[in-house]
């Protein structure tokens, strides 16, 4: 009877602790979401899009004195000499002779000779002479002018063939010629060497260069550093060219090139240049995003001795205005969710705004208006 009366006043009493134990926990919950509660909104006007450069300093691990804002990495060098040659300019100059280019095609088992003046007949009748002696192998072909017999139009024809009357009947289907081009009224086109064949020459080499090179270095690196052409800085020597103004078919260059690859770590390059767009920024802009997709970069400079290089990164960047231009009443904002401060802020027309809720179980504006952060 005793042990019953005892238990009860216990049983009252944990309750008491549990209520007010319950009302602690409330009170601390509560106390502490109005301490933490907070909203930060970023208001952006006055977006723009545009390209951009800065420059990146990559420096040796051992560099005495490393930068901050440089990037680590080292150059390999290879050297190689190229040869390429391209047509020279073709001018073809009117004349009242119809003349073209013709392939001699023999498909006979000997060399066939044929001389200057050698008659070739087209099925028309219309007769036209080679311009120059040659002699097509067994089983080849040679390119050959060949000029009317005749002055006037009416030697003009389209593309064609010809039998060599002078030839054995028997080697006429075997020994023959025909042109892709036809005949017109011109003589025969003269090839000048000029600057722009000769820098097309260039290019095909730097393109071989380009190709070389790349092999060689990323055979010495390994897969994972592999480079590609946009790190690659070029020395060009030329040891032998056409001249301009020279009559030859070909234009041909030969040049020494010695070729500096520049192996870095891409993701550290993205960081810096990064870092410096946004600090390159005019006053009162920020910067909201950062292109690494289309960003590409160019070696400005090397210093072999130093082993260090300058790198111009260009990308897109979209900036804003970070200034507030706008007088707001943040009581007309106590208590909105993401939508309705969305809502209110439309009036303002922003062209973008960024909301943050903070701690994560907060869902609307908090009502301590120094918790309510605008940027």
């Amino acid at each position: 009877m005793n042990q019953t009366i005892n238990r009860k006043p216990n049983n009252i009493y944990s309750r008491l602790v549990s209520f007010f134990l319950f009302l602690t926990i409330i009170a601390i919950f509560v106390v502490t979401h109005f301490a933490l509660a907070r909203v930060h909104i970023k208001i952006y006007s006055s977006l723009e899009t545009k390209e951009a450069a800065v420059l990146v300093q990559m420096q040796a691990e051992n560099s005495p004195e490393l930068s901050a804002d440089a990037i680590l990495g080292k150059i390999i060098s290879t050297e190689l000499e190229l040869s390429a040659s391209v047509p020279s300019s073709q001018e073809a100059v009117s004349s009242d002779k119809a003349g073209g280019y013709v392939t001699i095609h023999n498909n006979y088992s000997q060399s066939q000779a044929l001389i200057k003046t050698t008659r070739l007949l087209t099925p028309d009748n219309k007769l036209f002479r080679l311009s120059e002696n040659i002699t097509v192998p067994a089983g080849g072909e040679v390119k050959v002018w060949a000029e009317a017999d005749g002055l006037g139009e009416e030697f003009i024809t389209s593309s064609t063939t010809f039998i060599i009357p002078g030839l054995w009947e028997g080697l006429q289907d075997k020994i023959y010629g025909e042109t892709s081009e036809g005949m017109s009224l011109q003589s025969v086109p003269t090839f000048t060497v000029n600057q722009a064949t000769i820098d097309a020459a260039k290019e095909k080499i730097r393109l071989e260069a380009e190709k070389q090179s790349l092999a060689k270095i990323n055979e010495l690196i390994g897969e994972n550093l592999a480079i590609d052409k946009s790190r690659l800085k070029f020395e060009f020597e030329t040891i032998s060219s056409s001249q301009v103004g020279e009559l030859s078919e070909e234009t041909k260059v030969t040049q020494k090139i010695i070729v500096h690859g520049l192996i870095f770590d891409q993701e550290a390059l993205m960081k810096i240049a990064k870092e410096k767009f946004a600090k390159e920024l005019e006053g009162g802009q920020v910067l909201l995003n950062f292109d690494t997709e289309k960003i590409s970069y160019s070696i400005s400079e090397i210093n072999l001795e130093k082993q260090e290089a300058i790198l111009e990164a260009k990308t897109t960047i979209t900036v804003s205005s970070s200034e507030n231009k706008w007088d707001i009443d943040k009581s007309n904002l106590i208590g909105l969710n993401e939508e309705g401060l969305r809502e209110y802020f439309k009036k303002y027309n922003p062209e973008k705004i960024e909301i943050k809720f903070s701690p994560f179980w907060v869902k609307t504006t908090p009502k301590l208006k120094d918790h309510i952060i605008i940027e």
